[in-house]
């Protein structure tokens, strides 16, 4: 080592020149390394840096030295060691020797790998301790004051350095967010129509609202159930808007949508090189949703490995991304919503019951809208006013007889069905008059007493189209329509094809 003050203010010089010019933990660690290995001749050096409100330590140590096999190949944290959490919290720095500190819990696991004299220094920002550096030693290194000042002055020089790094990952992931919230709002903005709002005329809808209105002031996490079409997504956004957190992004993810390879990266983001395509770090709908409301709509869609991970951030608000070590804190009100019964899955061994009973503390159920019929009318005209101005057509008149086979009608696909249905009778009958024929004509499938007249083809096919709207066009899997109609995929998929079914149409 340099023994007079001019050498090491020159070494130090070099030193900072080397390593302040890295900004990613990749390149710093590694030019700290290859740049103190020649001067301090250790046999192994660490990092330690301590993040607020991360449950563990965020660890590096370079390939090259001597290998430590329960650290798994250096990617872990020395979760038993003691010295460096004393050294952050004493702020200064500790010459350990092995050979007489049997009782400490890293001597076992340092010794077996040959290492018996180490020194520990904290890194230090505004007197605040952001990390410690340990430097490992096969032999004993004798420091005098000089010398230990000398280390010192290095790990400081390393403390700015890894300060620096730190405040740009700040600024990276900040950015991050910032996209990722700017690309999910423009699919929202995309995704945009004006039926956002919750029109009813019945009692139990009004009760419904209450009930809203009541658990939006909270944060407790609630499970909309419901039959496909009713107004689940709905219900969750006014829970939202109407809460603390709505003013922040309501983020929403379709498990279902998802595919299962990537629901992971999805929810929790990857980092680069996690897996096969991972070409950058990506920020999960859990970061994005941080302050927030995260939507996970088709729960039961999530696969069981997914299922227990996700227990893992409601009951400890922490997880990692793929491919990463880090933990991340997030603050996020979850609502989750199901067209299945997950209590028959739980008994089936489909859904993790433990994630059951941790979603379901606030059950809302939204009803069919044949339950409610009274809602019928008032939803027509509320859709008629929408796609009347949407479309530039004149409002068509319906008579009485069609008013009432509209109230007869059992609706499977709920509102959303409704909907649709409006839009094609505004289409073909504008500012004309709806009769009862026309409405068999556009319904689809027509009423069960009016298929007196239609052939087995007809029959099968409006059967067949019922059960695609209630699986939203899912041809396989437990849920698909396959698996409720009895019959293999390849034979579903012949009869749709003779029909002229295209499962797309349903999704």
């Amino acid at each position: 080592m340099p023994e007079t003050n001019l050498e090491h203010c020159r070494t130090l010089l070099q030193i900072t020149n080397a390593i302040m010019r890295h900004r990613t933990r990749k390149g710093l660690f590694g030019e700290i390394t290859s740049v103190l290995q020649p001067l301090l001749n250790f046999d192994r050096i660490s990092i330690i840096i301590n993040r607020p409100g991360s449950r563990n330590w965020d660890y590096f140590s370079p390939a090259l030295g001597v290998n430590i096999p329960e650290l798994h190949n250096n990617t872990l944290p020395p979760r038993k060691a003691i010295v460096p959490g004393r050294v952050m919290v004493e702020k200064k720095t500790m010459l350990v020797d092995l050979l007489h500190e049997p009782l400490l819990p890293e001597t076992k696991m340092l010794r077996n790998a040959g290492l018996n004299w180490f020194i520990c220094s904290p890194l230090l920002m505004r007197d605040r301790a952001i990390g410690s550096m340990q430097f490992f030693y096969r032999d004993a290194v004798h420091l005098d004051e000089e010398k230990l000042d000398f280390f010192e002055k290095v790990v400081q020089q390393v403390a700015l350095a890894v300060d620096n790094m730190l405040a740009y990952e700040e600024l990276e992931q900040l950015r991050d967010n910032l996209a990722e919230e700017k690309d999910y709002l423009r699919k929202e903005i995309e995704a945009l129509d004006d039926s956002r709002d919750i029109v009813y005329a019945c009692p139990e809808m009004r009760t419904l609202l209450e009930t809203i209105e009541n658990v939006a002031t909270t944060d407790t996490t609630v499970l909309i159930t419901g039959e496909t079409g009713t107004g689940k997504d709905l219900v969750a956004r006014k829970i939202h808007a109407l809460s603390e957190r709505g003013s922040h992004i309501f983020t929403k993810v379709n498990c279902a949508a998802l595919v299962p390879t990537l629901i992971e990266s999805e929810l929790f983001g990857h980092e680069r090189g996690a897996f096969t395509g991972a070409s950058a770090r990506r920020v999960g709908r859990f970061e994005t949703a941080d302050k927030s409301t995260l939507f996970l709509d088709e729960i039961g869609e999530l696969p069981l490995n997914t299922q227990a991970k996700l227990l893992q951030v409601l009951q400890e608000g922490v997880f990692e991304r793929v491919g990463g070590t880090a933990s991340i804190k997030t603050d996020v009100r979850i609502i989750a919503a199901t067209n299945q019964d997950l209590g028959t899955m739980v008994a089936e061994k489909k859904f993790r019951e433990d994630l059951f009973y941790r979603l379901n503390i606030f059950p809302i159920h939204v009803p069919p809208l044949r339950e409610r019929t009274e809602d019928i009318p008032v939803l027509g005209k509320y859709f008629g006013d929408q796609y009347c101005k949407k479309l530039h057509r004149r409002r068509p008149h319906m008579d009485r007889e069609a008013v009432e086979l509209l109230m007869q009608y059992n609706w499977p696909g709920n509102v959303r069905e409704l909907q649709n249905f409006i839009e094609r009778i505004i289409i073909l009958k504008p500012g004309k008059t709806v009769t009862r024929q026309d409405i068999l004509s556009v319904l689809n499938p027509p009423l069960e007493h009016e298929s007196g007249n239609l052939s087995m083809l007809d029959i099968e096919r409006a059967h067949l189209q019922k059960v695609l709207r209630k699986t939203s066009g899912k041809v396989s899997g437990s849920n698909g329509a396959a698996h409720m109609l009895g019959m293999k995929r390849s034979t579903l998929q012949y009869k749709m094809k003779k029909l002229g079914i295209n499962p797309a149409d349903y999704k």
